[in-house]
């Protein structure tokens, strides 16, 4: 509403410039005017248009999913980011778009623009600035001021209705006037005559003249030059006096001037938020002031009713006052944001009211809600769980549960280190973390992201907490769970790092399970980096501890795969006694799929030290076991033959057990170790 000059403006230099760049106040209307501009048909041209704000982390990463490209295969939070970045620059280098960035921070404004800019020639980016943008080429600034007369009392109309601005002009542009025309600041105003039937705009005025006016703090003083001892002037040799100081002295000194664009006299934003809030009831305000808490001021029915302690009609009838009167804006699905411009204020308001242990015990309630509801969304999506919610937080539908989680996932995933910082949480930190460790790979699956940046991120977390609180059993995990992401990346001396690092809690907490589960870990990666004399000796540490245990299951595999690794050395004899304790130790345990897996795996062996005979009788041993088990296993075996007379020179034979196993059915072709 209004901004036609601006608009026009805009629409006029997005043929000249690259970047547009719409300056002004927080709540001045800036970014439903960018993308006023950017959805233009004249200025999109038939290029894409996409919105990113800059408010949030990852921002670079978050574009990518705007877009569709693949996030990059990095752990780190900083390394994804510089990786989607170069992947970003590719795509926007080849692709003209529109591209709208909201919320540019006023510290390295220029510096965070430049980074995310297109190189397409074509391409246009919209930026939502608190100044101009001068290090920045080829910019055009626009910067916003108040409405005109007009457009203000449209925009009253709109929230309060037409009766009461038509019927009183006067008193609506005075009101108008009183708040400069400041886009946010009538918003209040005609939320505040909307929750009124029976107030006129004159009342709103008055009451907004109660209100009194905040001055602009003053600048921080200019510390004084250094004073040095006058030098004495002479003309001809006489003295001459000194200048008169300027202004003369016992003059008051006159206050620095508002920063460039700002009002003159006192924040409009703040003096209309002012007049709505302390008329609020005190559940509404204490609701907005702990609204700040929630990563983004992103709120449901069910977080508002966890920050204040009600039932969820209660909560949902307060978010609906509060975004009648223009103080939340409603989005779909039943979420309600909290605008940016007021968090400052808000913010104060709450460090200046409520103690500590309040909000300590909102921030709480509000964690505790959500752990649960991710928990009961995992129920949902991939049952069966053994932890199962209350019924009043179940979701209906799978479908209902992943909407939510969809929705909820950036503010929850940014809530962990928040609460973390906060401090005085850990427990529910940890909870929170370990609930989003368990969903994310369930949402990653559905929309084909990868998340293992999320994964890392929160391991980390967890390990620093567990430190910090003094547990060792849980650190030992969290450093295990990193190893293992380090390990899947093929980063492997970085998952040697982790696993040796967890060695010592695990232990501290005797914690004989982990130990063993490290040690196996540490020579996975020994082996998988081509150290196999190390991968050797862990793998030997790890049996004995299993086999002291009486763990007699991960004996066997332990058995196996130290075979595997003596077989790549070339110790062929050392790897068939392994393999024949693991056969008989399978058998012992009444496990003969396990038998007939290390049996093929001793007749491997056998193949590579020369005796092909050998492992031709022992393949057909395999082969009589695994017709007890079923055609998938018989299958498995007789490729397994196939490939070893092939090998042998006899593809006659090879072709006859492959058509034996194509006349049972397989599928595919599993292995074992």
């Amino acid at each position: 509403m209004g901004r036609r000059n601006e608009l026009a403006q805009l629409r006029e230099e997005a043929g000249r410039a690259r970047v547009l760049a719409v300056a002004g106040r927080p709540g001045s209307g800036r970014t439903a005017l960018a993308l006023q501009v950017a959805g233009d048909p004249a200025v999109a041209a038939e290029r894409p248009v996409h919105y990113l704000s800059l408010a949030a982390p990852d921002p670079v990463r978050r574009l990518l999913d705007q877009l569709g490209l693949p996030r990059p295969a990095a752990l780190a939070a900083g390394d994804a980011e510089a990786a989607a970045k170069d992947a970003l620059g590719a795509h926007l280098a080849r692709t003209p778009v529109v591209l709208v960035l909201d919320d540019v921070p006023a510290e390295n404004a220029s510096a965070s623009v430049e980074a995310l800019l297109p190189a397409h020639p074509d391409a246009l980016t919209v930026a939502v600035t608190h100044g101009p943008l001068s290090g920045v080429p080829d910019v055009r600034p626009c910067v916003l001021g108040g409405l005109d007369y007009t457009a203000a009392r449209e925009l009253l109309a709109a929230l309060a209705g037409d009766t009461r601005v038509v019927v009183d002009p006067v008193a609506a542009q005075a009101l108008a006037e009183a708040v400069a025309c400041h886009v946010g600041a009538l918003r209040l105003l005609g939320g505040w005559l909307a929750s009124r039937p029976r107030a006129s705009v004159s009342d709103a005025l008055n009451a907004l003249r109660t209100v009194p006016v905040v001055p602009h703090p003053a600048t921080a003083p200019v510390p004084p030059l250094p004073e040095h001892p006058p030098v004495p002037r002479t003309v001809d040799g006489k003295p001459v006096p000194p200048m008169p100081a300027y202004p003369p002295a016992g003059t008051p000194p006159t206050p620095p001037p508002p920063p460039r664009g700002a009002q003159r006299t006192e924040d409009p934003l703040r003096r209309a938020f002012t007049l709505v809030h302390q008329e609020l009831g005190a559940n509404a305000r204490r609701l907005l002031r702990f609204a700040t808490l929630v990563p983004g001021g992103v709120l449901d029915e069910r977080g508002a009713a966890a920050l204040v302690g009600f039932p969820t009609d209660t909560a949902r009838t307060l978010l609906g006052v509060l975004a009648a009167q223009q103080l939340l804006r409603e989005e779909p699905g039943g979420w309600y944001r909290l605008p940016l411009s007021l968090a400052p204020m808000l913010v104060a308001l709450r460090e200046g009211t409520d103690k500590p242990a309040a909000v300590e015990l909102a921030r709480a309630r509000w964690l505790e809600r959500q752990v649960r509801l991710l928990t009961a969304c995992l129920v949902r999506l991939a049952p069966p769980d053994p932890e199962v919610p209350p019924a009043a937080l179940r979701f209906r539908t799978p479908t209902e549960a992943f909407a939510w989680l969809d929705a909820a996932l950036p503010e929850l995933l940014l809530a962990v280190p928040q609460a973390e910082a906060a401090g005085g949480l850990d427990g529910l930190v940890t909870r929170l973390a370990t609930a989003l460790v368990r969903v994310l790979p369930v949402w990653g699956e559905a929309t084909g992201r990868a998340v293992t940046t999320e994964l890392y991120t929160l391991h980390n977390t967890v390990q620093q907490v567990a430190r910090r609180s003094g547990q060792p059993r849980r650190e030992a995990a969290a450093l295990v769970n990193l190893g293992d992401l380090h390990a899947a990346a093929g980063e492997h001396t970085r998952a040697m790092e982790r696993y040796r690092g967890a060695l010592a809690p695990a232990r501290a907490a005797e914690d004989h399970v982990a130990v063993g589960r490290i040690l196996e870990a540490t020579a996975g990666a020994y082996r998988a980096s081509g150290d196999l004399v190390r991968a050797v000796d862990f793998y030997g540490r790890a049996l004995t501890l299993r086999r002291n245990r009486g763990e007699r299951v991960d004996e066997a595999r332990l058995l196996a795969r130290l075979a595997a690794v003596h077989s790549a050395q070339g110790r062929h004899a050392d790897a068939l006694r392994e393999y024949r304790a693991a056969v008989a130790l399978h058998r012992k345990l009444d496990d003969e799929a396990g038998a007939v897996g290390a049996i093929l795996g001793a007749a491997r062996v056998q193949e590579l030290g020369g005796n092909t005979e050998a492992a031709l009788r022992t393949q057909r041993e395999a082969l009589e076991a695994a017709r007890r088990l079923g055609p998938r296993l018989e299958s498995l075996v007789l490729l397994r033959l196939a490939d070893t007379l092939e090998r042998a020179g006899d593809p006659a034979g090879a072709r006859v057990q492959r058509e034996q196993a194509a006349a049972l059915g397989m599928g595919e072709r599993p292995g074992f170790e």
